[in-house]
């Protein structure tokens, strides 16, 4: 059974993609490790909200990498906002990267077995879980986040979210509820509704 560890770095809409993308590996077999040196793929997802978070996470990138000098990791995959803005640059900067996942592919279609080591063309991203989308939650087991609405229609010169997060789109009502009575039932008492996704929160919590 080959094990995926996971680095999930910037706000709680990547932490939630992490988590759905963690959920379909899940499904799919994969074995999900703690420990980066014991993973056969190493995923990083990643946030290039501002440039202190676009180092944080060229800096988990080049960790990981080590993994595959002295560790057990054969594949290095990078996911998330950084490769939305930066998808041109990996194959020629980042040699070390095996695959890069956008927003727009990273929870959709996750095909463990063909697309999570090949280059996936860049698309606008349009995917949305719901309620039956496979997750495991890493936060603390009395908490939760809940991702309601995704991406934004208002092109800000000071905001780049429409670019990293395509179009806005949002969640059916009853898909939500239904996600909060099974978070509920799973013991969260505390679920946080991220609506617009400015509110980021640095966070690295590791592995799954």
């Amino acid at each position: 059974m080959t094990k995926v560890g996971f680095v999930s770095l910037g706000c709680p809409k990547n932490l939630v993609d992490s988590e759905v993308m963690m959920g379909i590996l899940a499904r799919e077999g994969y074995e999900l490790t703690p420990r980066a040196d014991e993973a056969e793929i190493l995923v990083v997802n990643t946030c290039s909200f501002i440039e202190a978070a676009q180092k944080e996470s060229v800096d988990a990138i080049l960790e990981m990498a080590e993994h595959k000098k002295f560790g057990a990791a054969k594949k290095l995959i990078v996911a998330g906002c950084l490769v939305e803005r930066f998808r041109a640059q990996f194959s020629s900067k980042v040699p070390e990267v095996d695959a890069v996942v956008g927003t727009g592919k990273s929870s959709a279609s996750w095909k463990p077995s063909k697309a999570i080591c090949a280059w996936l063309p860049a698309q606008p991203p349009a995917f949305l879980y719901h309620d039956l989308t496979p997750r495991i939650v890493t936060t603390p087991k009395h908490a939760a986040y809940i991702k309601i609405a995704e991406g934004c229609d208002h092109p800000c010169t000071f905001c780049i979210i429409p670019e990293l997060r395509g179009k806005f789109r949002s969640r059916r009502f009853e898909s939500v509820v239904r996600e909060a009575e099974n978070l509920a039932r799973a013991g969260a008492r505390e679920n946080h509704a991220d609506r617009a996704g400015h509110d980021f929160v640095r966070r690295r919590p590791g592995f799954a």
